[in-house]
């Protein structure tokens, strides 16, 4: 995605009806740092948790091993959600929630992957999986993987507004590889998936 396109869907959130939480761990960030670095951030987004340590999962979110799954990752958005809904009668709050592990120094026991979930405040959910493949001809860097975790959050997002305030049905047996230079690197799977 490139930043024009990035911008203009910053844009249509800060002017849409809706208010955003987000709590990330391990991945996602890229996205928090889009919706900052334009000017407005305030009139979208209510609060950012980034609780990246062990420790901070477990005293905080009572998050334990294994963190990357659906269930904690719905934690996360629903302790955001839970946070802020209860004040707000106006918009429509949005919590993502995203959990990930990504490339990094060492080498990983397991998988490279990601999991995304939105709660709504009208009581709405919508959630998906990215698993990457390791072994590729030119292996994803963290900030490519991170920066494609961050397009299917707005791409999501601009739906929803478009949608009118709405989440497309999901299935749980939805599935789509992602390509690069014809090379599949990554697939999403929405719906349930442990």
């Amino acid at each position: 995605m490139d930043e024009k396109e990035k911008i203009n869907i910053i844009k249509q959130i800060q002017d849409s009806k809706i208010q955003l939480c987000i709590s990330f761990s391990g991945a996602g960030f890229q996205f928090l740092n889009d919706i900052l670095k334009l000017e407005g951030a305030s009139k979208c987004l209510l609060n950012a948790d980034i609780p990246y340590s062990k420790e901070s999962l477990n005293q905080n979110f009572q998050i334990y091993e294994p963190f990357i799954t659906r269930d904690n990752t719905k934690k996360l958005a629903m302790s955001s959600l839970n946070k802020f809904s209860k004040n707000n009668s106006t918009n429509l709050i949005i919590s993502i929630g995203c959990t990930g592990s990504l490339k990094t120094y060492y080498k990983k026991k397991g998988d490279e992957k990601a999991w995304i979930y939105f709660l709504t405040s009208d009581k709405q959910e919508y959630c998906f999986y990215l698993e990457f493949y390791r072994d590729l001809e030119k292996p994803l860097t963290r900030e490519f993987q991170d920066e494609l975790i961050n397009g299917m959050i707005m791409t999501k997002l601009r739906e929803f507004i478009n949608n009118n305030y709405k989440f497309y049905a999901q299935t749980s047996s939805e599935s789509k590889t992602i390509k690069v230079d014809s090379e599949d690197i990554a697939t999403i799977h929405s719906g349930p998936r442990e």
